[in-house]
């Protein structure tokens, strides 16, 4: 009688590093749909503007790095670089966007995270949407968080949508996910109530259509923290270009400096169907105190009320989350950080941070 073999372990194939550039791109868009559930239009779409009409992208810069294996695309990190700006001085960073490993391939993420950190030669490196597993890579390459990254805000308007999502992801009973559908779950509401002063006449926000409009603003003179340079090539990408119909725009009067402020926002989805319509507030410049704060949520809360179930907020200062939940904001905790920075050349002075959602691809 033959002892039986035991059977030998499946070995991870062995892929191999390489640069990606704009020839790679229809390969790489599928890549990053496949691994997303996302069409491969979408996601062209997107990049096409993300990557290649970024205005801080140079000609030489790649768009990312990946892994082949067989000559097939089985892991992607992508490249997207912004201008930000402390005092009079710009800084050009290099952001991380779409990472992205096959599930053949897991445990080799760290090979491609490696050759992009590489880049940290030339410029600080920065990302915003760090789930938990790419925040260890950034951890382990000796990276800090970003101030303010390790959750969000969310200000329920309407309970319905929120209650589902809550007992979907509880319970996943479809008897009680048809009823949290139901006006019964708007009690909730009465229990946590959002506490925001709203003036019904007032209207503090003046919509901008231009990014002409958005540079005569009274908001570019030097920053004291560190920031995103928002000149005209920028605001004009970012919020003018047409790719996203749900971002807006506005002038918002700051009583505690006395001016108007920039506010822009978008909308999306969220929840196991797509039930829950979220307001984000993607830059609120210059920064503003607590009571503006209130009052630019306010006059939001006015103008989307009939269209959004909440308002999500990230990169709130201690003082204002504080504030926020006091009103009956809901606090949510990521599992882990999502933005950090790599300063390998020690090429930022000691300083603060303002980064809004806005920044990298965190909320786009």
């Amino acid at each position: 009688m033959t002892t039986p073999t035991p059977p030998q372990p499946q070995r991870t194939p062995r892929a191999d590093l390489v640069p990606l550039s704009e020839k790679d791109f229809s390969e790489v868009a599928a890549f990053i749909a496949a691994q997303s559930g996302r069409t491969k239009e979408s996601v062209e779409a997107h990049l096409q503007w993300f990557l290649l009409e970024n205005p801080a992208r140079q000609p030489q810069d790649p768009i990312g790095f990946g892994l082949r294996n067989s000559d097939q695309l089985v892991g992607c990190i992508l490249c997207s670089p912004q201008n930000f700006c402390f005092e009079d001085k710009k800084i050009l960073f290099m952001g991380s966007s779409s990472f992205y490993v096959d599930e053949s391939c897991r445990g080799q993420g760290g090979r491609i995270f490696l050759q992009y950190s590489r880049l940290g030669n030339q410029h600080p490196l920065f990302g915003t949407s760090a789930n938990a597993e790419a925040a260890a890579l950034w951890k382990a390459s000796g990276a800090n968080s970003i101030p303010h990254s390790s959750g969000e805000l969310f200000g329920i308007l309407r309970w319905p949508p929120v209650v589902e999502e809550f007992v979907h992801r509880r319970y996943s009973n479809r008897l009680l996910d048809l009823l949290a559908r139901t006006p019964i779950s708007s009690f909730a509401g009465l229990f946590r109530p959002l506490k925001i002063d709203i003036d019904e006449k007032a209207d503090s926000l003046r919509p901008l259509s231009s990014a002409e409009q958005v540079m005569d603003l009274p908001i570019h003179g030097p920053s004291a923290k560190l920031t995103a340079l928002r000149d005209l090539p920028y605001i004009r990408w970012r919020y003018f270009s047409g790719r996203d119909q749900t971002v807006a725009a506005f002038a918002f009067r700051s009583r505690e400096r006395d001016q108007e402020v920039l506010v822009t926002v978008n909308q999306r989805t969220r929840g196991y169907r797509g039930q829950i319509n979220t307001l984000n507030v993607l830059d609120i410049y210059p920064e503003v105190n607590e009571a503006d704060l209130l009052r630019v949520l306010a006059a939001l809360t006015v103008r989307y009320r009939n269209t959004v179930d909440a308002l999500v907020l990230r990169n709130v200062s201690p003082d204002c989350q504080t504030v926020l939940c006091e009103r009956g904001f809901q606090r949510r905790i990521f599992d882990a950080p999502t933005g950090w920075f790599l300063d390998r050349k020690k090429l930022l002075p000691p300083l603060d941070w303002y980064i809004v959602p806005a920044d990298g691809d965190g909320l786009i």
